[in-house]
């Protein structure tokens, strides 16, 4: 699937630590677009509703609603003009949702779930497995990614300006993976750098289905 990065001023931020302006900076923009590149590689074609757990400012709602015939986008807070993002063909929808309130989305209602920068900010690893696992419709996919959570990160991260991401990302890849690995079967990994192990990766996507 191609990812279709909006124009410029076409997005909102939905908080105060959405990292929308660093997609369209010149060096660091390209590491960012780059991830959302390859959970876009890792999502299937052929299914017919994606659920997008963390939303944020849109980023990706372009390319996952030219890819999909129905798509439902959730987060904690919704920011403004998602709607106008959304490809005409596409039947589109957006709710408040805390992924782990499992009465918020119908289960085995999903033929992929896109989860990007969304796991390593849920201390409980295990109950967010269980909720994405519970939502994909039998043999659904679902496509994660997360940055690495340690030190070098944060330094990485105080570099550009974000202080304090230890607040922010306290789930480890390790446990995110281990927690959907009770759950679901692996079946595609990709990494910045490429194939790096997870000790030396910046950031990862991973794909996992029930089938």
């Amino acid at each position: 699937m191609r990812f279709r990065l909006p124009p410029s001023g076409a997005l909102v931020p939905n908080n105060e630590f959405d990292p929308l302006p660093y997609y369209y900076r010149p060096v660091i923009g390209h590491l960012y677009r780059h991830r959302l590149r390859m959970g876009l590689r890792l999502v299937p074609s052929g299914g017919r509703r994606v659920l997008e757990v963390g939303v944020g400012s849109g980023i990706l709602v372009p390319s996952l609603t030219a890819g999909f015939p129905e798509y439902v986008g959730t987060d904690l807070v919704l920011a403004a003009g998602l709607a106008s993002l959304v490809t005409p063909a596409c039947v589109a929808s957006f709710r408040v949702a805390n992924l782990l309130d499992p009465a918020v989305l119908p289960a085995g209602a999903f033929d992929v779930v896109v989860c990007v920068s969304v796991l390593e900010h849920i201390a409980d690893a295990e109950a967010a497995a269980r909720c994405l696992t519970r939502v994909l419709a039998p043999a659904g996919t679902l496509v994660a990614g997360y940055p690495m959570v340690n030190r070098f990160m944060a330094t990485c991260f105080r570099m550009l300006g974000f202080g304090n991401i230890e607040a922010h990302h306290i789930t480890t890849p390790a446990q995110i993976t281990s927690a959907l690995g009770k759950l679901l079967r692996p079946v595609g990994r990709l990494s910045m750098p490429l194939l790096a192990p997870q000790s030396l990766s910046l950031y990862e996507c991973t794909s996992w289905t029930n089938r």
